[in-house]
């Protein structure tokens, strides 16, 4: 028998607590609204025929969403002898549009659909080109962090748990502290981005948060060709060793230990990984540079000459003084600037105060025989 109450209404109610499963550590799904609601009042084949024109619209803006959304990497090219032959080869495989960038080490080839980015990176690896690209974003892992979990959970149990609720784990990894200590936090790699995942708050019975992992500030260095900005993954270049600056991967490196190190990057005597390299540093701060540039704003800029500005003249003369192009004023430069003006006028009145008090010392020294023939003279008035 389960234990039973009587309600108000009289029907039995169940008093035995229920149980939650895991596969109940999701948000309970929400309830959509119906946009074709105001269809209902239409007669069915007009609302047959209106629903099938919204459904293909409403397709057709997401397969037009996709589309903007996908953003399709760059091909970084390196050593291109014959820039003619390679021009005219590269042609003949693609269908859109494509642009070729000289930068400083390689040629960048920015092209329009990924059709085209897999037919010429796959061309490329059967050529063998030398060139690196990136992952599409579309094809790009989703990486998590689950906190709240205690530290005596093994990584083996939040895996199987994960996979038990649907979601495509490729590794689970316990983080550390500085000291090597456990936390109670884990990384988590999916391999297919699934946002019902930040939904998750509850795993293993426990109350967890699920938060996407914050990318690195580093710049990542290749551990392929020891070069910066890609990883090994999409590095179609040759190897160069990280101790020695060889050509051969730095797992075949047969370098002494007492033979001192080479950077392939500097050329100096310090590893390639090495973070106080000068190469690594003037990265760092052109790539910091580049971040801290704001764009401009025009709102801040006012021209108060209507007369047009050719080639910073005014009609062949100098700019007039008209020609105004300040920002807005903060409380700081606005107190610099009365603090400027008091000192100017100070300057202006401290000679006039320096004639009158010469003046009007030169009239007391005048006066001073008469003040002491006065003064001793009353003194000998007095008996």
């Amino acid at each position: 028998m389960f234990p039973s109450g009587t309600g108000s209404s009289g029907t039995q109610k169940s008093t035995k607590p229920i149980k939650r499963s895991s596969s109940n550590a999701l948000s309970p799904p929400s309830v959509n609204k119906n946009r074709y609601s105001p269809l209902s009042n239409l007669n069915e084949d007009d609302n047959d025929d209106n629903m099938s024109l919204v459904t293909q619209s409403d397709g057709d803006e997401a397969r037009q969403s996709t589309e903007v959304s996908q953003k399709i990497p760059p091909i970084y090219v390196h050593n291109i002898k014959d820039f003619e032959n390679f021009h005219n080869s590269l042609t003949k495989m693609i269908t859109d549009e494509l642009s070729i960038t000289q930068t400083k080490y390689a040629l960048k080839i920015n092209l329009s659909s990924i059709d085209d980015y897999r037919h010429v990176t796959k061309s490329f690896d059967e050529s063998e080109i030398e060139y690196h690209t990136y992952q599409l974003p579309s094809e790009k892992p989703l990486s998590i962090i689950i906190r709240n979990l205690p530290v005596s959970i093994s990584e083996e149990s939040v895996f199987k748990a994960l996979t038990d609720l649907k979601f495509s784990v490729t590794s689970v990894t316990r983080l550390q502290n500085r000291s090597k200590c456990p936390i109670p936090i884990v990384a988590v790699l999916l391999s297919i981005s699934s946002k019902e995942i930040y939904s998750l708050n509850r795993l293993l019975h426990c109350v967890v948060l699920v938060e996407p992992r914050k990318p690195t500030k580093g710049i990542p260095q290749c551990t392929n060709c020891q070069r910066f900005s890609h990883t090994k993954k999409f590095c179609h270049l040759p190897p160069r060793c990280v101790k020695c600056a060889g050509d051969h991967h730095f797992t075949q490196c047969v370098k002494e230990k007492d033979t001192p190190p080479k950077c392939v990057n500097c050329e100096k005597s310090h590893p390639a990984s090495y973070r106080g390299c000068t190469y690594y540093k003037e990265i760092s701060k052109s790539k910091n540079k580049l971040n801290s540039k704001q764009p401009v704003n025009n709102k801040n800029i006012t021209y108060q000459s209507t007369q047009p500005i050719v080639n910073n003249e005014y009609h062949n003369e100098p700019l007039p003084n008209d020609y105004v192009n300040t920002k807005r004023k903060t409380y700081a430069s606005a107190a610099k600037s009365n603090i400027t003006t008091d000192n100017d006028f100070l300057k202006t009145l401290l000679p006039l105060i320096n004639s009158f008090v010469s003046q009007l010392m030169q009239k007391i020294i005048e006066s001073l025989p008469v003040i002491i023939n006065s003064i001793n003279s009353n003194l000998n008035v007095q008996p």
